[in-house]
This record gives C-alpha cells, structure tokens and sequence, in this order.
C-alpha cells in the first residue's frame, strides 16, 4: 500500500492533505488541554513545559500546511489550472509561498524552542585547497551539507531563501512526499525525491543530474551526502557496508569520522558534472546532533546552546576532474566538517 502511494499522488493527496486535516482538529482541540494540565506542573519556575511548547509548534505547523495548501490550489487556479505552472512567474510565487512560510515556522520555533543560529565567520579548512572564497557574483550552488537533528533541513531551506536569496532545489528522502504542502509545492518545482534501495539510488543520481544542468545564477542545489541524518549506530553499519562491499580505502576513511556518515559520492559528482558552472559549499553545523531519538528530543527540548554553522566555498574551477582526485577532495572536505563539529562540541562542553 505504502508503494501504491508513493507512486500515484493522485491517490497520495487526497488521504495526507485529510489527515493533516484530521490532526489539526485534533491539536486545536488538545492544545488548550494540554496547556491546562501541564500548567501547573511544567509552567513553573524552572519548568521546561516541553508538552505545552511541541503541542502548540504542532497546531502552529498543520495550520501553516493547511494554509499553505489553499493557498497553493489559488496558485494552480492562477497558472490555468495548472497549465502554466511551469513558468517563471508561477515558479516564483511558488518559491515566495515555501518562504513565507518557513519564515513563520522558524519565529515560532525560535520563540518555543529556543532556537538560535549562530553563524561566524565562514572557516578556511586546514585540509582543503584552496581556502574559503564567497560564492561567485552570477552562478549557482551546490550546497552540500552534513545531516543530523530534527528540523536541520528546514533551517538551511529557510536560509537558502530568505537570507540569501537563492532559489532551493532540494533532493530529499521520498517518505517526505507524505507530507502534503511538500508534496504539493515541490512537485512543481525542481526536486529529487530518492527511494530506498540500489535502484532507488540510481534513478536519484540520474534525477540530479536533470535538475542540476538546468540551473541559472539564483538557484542552489541542496544535497545532504550521508543520506540520511548521522547516529552512532548508523556510521557502524556504513562502514560495515563499504567493507562488505570491498571498498577498503573508503571504509577507512569513514571510520575516522566521529560525526558524520560517509559522504556517497554518485549523487554529488553527478551534480558536479552536470553543472560544471555551479560553485560548491560545504556547510557544518552542530546543536541538534544530540537529539537521535524522541527520548533524546524529549529531554532537550528547548535548546541550552545556539546552533552553530559554518561553510566554506569551493570554486568550480578548483574541483578535480579525475576520478580518485575527486573522492579524495571530497572526503577531506568531509573530514574538514568533521573536525569543525569535534572543535565546536569541545568549546560548548566547556561553556
């Protein structure tokens, strides 16, 4: 059923935009509840009111996707029914609808859980040839970035959009789809949603490379190499995974990382060839990583320590062409990332 789905949005869409439908109900009903009993236990001095704060981030959120919904079908009436939603007027609106809403979900979740970002100045890596550059006036990104935490995707969307102004095309685990705005709003914009499994991979690889080539100057394209968010456990079976697979030199690479999965190299170089135009940025960041679980979400929510990003840009020109050349760059960026996340950790333990 759960393949059914994922393959036919017309069967998808009307069942999750019910359900979002459904819960937003059911939150609007329980939140004051929630809010009542919790009140007196977790409201007070020094209480944290964790029910409380996630009950209402939840309504907060299902009315944005509901909203965000209508506001998308006046869009698709707008396009023709949906005929023109192909241009570049609709396309904007499209990106200016996701903005806006991210910016509303980013003050109520920097308002309830205490989120916030802390951004230095972009690091020079001690590994990596040639030192941190800002992007290049007139071309379009790759941004690759490690993955770890609740929300940390949506943080760097709402950057990408609303500081610096660069338009996302986004590649994303398939289960999203599930949820219906993104569902809706990137289905009409570029994206990649990648399936699980060797087939899944491929078809993905083949995707990035369609969205990447069609890039222009405002675009950026959004990778997370590891596949998925890091947890300790998750690395081993990486590592495991490129051992098993005879991939020696790649698995020790890996194990040196304390932080991170292993990069998979397909999908990013397949990026690379097909925007040879595009600059590249490394992001890291580290402040969520401690939350794995729902326990862990649980208990550290809301946030003691700002979140802490930083990035560094790779001009296209500097990218090697050859094959080992490249998964060596590649992996000593990552260890770069790595490194950064070690040094920031060490300096928040000791605050």
């Amino acid at each position: 059923m759960r393949a059914l789905l994922l393959k036919h949005a017309a069967l998808r869409r009307p069942l999750t935009i019910a359900a979002a439908a459904l819960l937003w109900t059911l939150f609007a009903v329980l939140t004051p509840v929630v809010a009542l009993i919790c009140g007196l236990i977790s409201l007070r001095p020094g209480g944290r009111a964790r029910a409380v704060r996630i009950a209402v981030f939840a309504l907060c959120y299902l009315t944005a996707e509901l909203a965000g919904l209508g506001y998308a079908a006046w869009l698709w009436l707008r396009a023709g029914f949906g005929r023109r939603l192909a241009t570049p007027r609709m396309q904007e609106a499209h990106y200016a609808l996701l903005a806006a809403l991210l910016r509303r979900l980013y003050l109520v979740g920097s308002k309830l859980f205490n989120v916030q970002i802390s951004a230095p100045a972009t690091v020079t890596p001690h590994s990596c040839a040639p030192p941190s550059l800002p992007p290049t006036p007139g071309r379009p990104l790759i941004v690759l970035s490690r993955h770890a935490g609740p929300g940390d995707s949506f943080l760097l969307v709402h950057a990408l959009l609303t500081l610096a102004h660069r338009r996302p095309r986004i590649v994303l685990k398939e289960a999203l789809s599930f949820d219906p705005l993104i569902d809706v709003i990137l289905g009409r914009l570029p994206h990649c949603f990648v399936s699980p499994g060797t087939s899944g991979s491929e078809r993905a690889t083949e995707q990035i490379g369609r969205i990447s080539g069609t890039m222009g100057a405002a675009d950026a394209l959004l990778v997370f190499p590891e596949g998925g968010n890091f947890t300790p456990r998750r690395r081993l079976r990486a590592i495991a995974s490129l051992r098993r697979r005879g991939l020696t030199r790649a698995s020790a690479r890996a194990h040196h990382l304390r932080n991170l999965l292993p990069p998979q190299p397909a999908g990013v170089f397949a990026a690379v060839d097909a925007a040879p135009h595009a600059d590249l940025v490394f992001v890291a960041h580290t402040g969520l990583d401690h939350m794995q679980s729902v326990g862990q979400v649980w208990r550290g929510l809301p946030l003691t320590h700002p979140v802490e990003v930083t990035w560094w840009t790779i001009p296209t020109e500097r990218v090697p062409v050859q094959e080992d050349a490249r998964l060596r760059w590649l992996h000593d960026n990552w260890a770069e990332i790595d490194a950064w996340i070690s040094r920031a950790q060490r300096t928040e333990s000791m605050s």
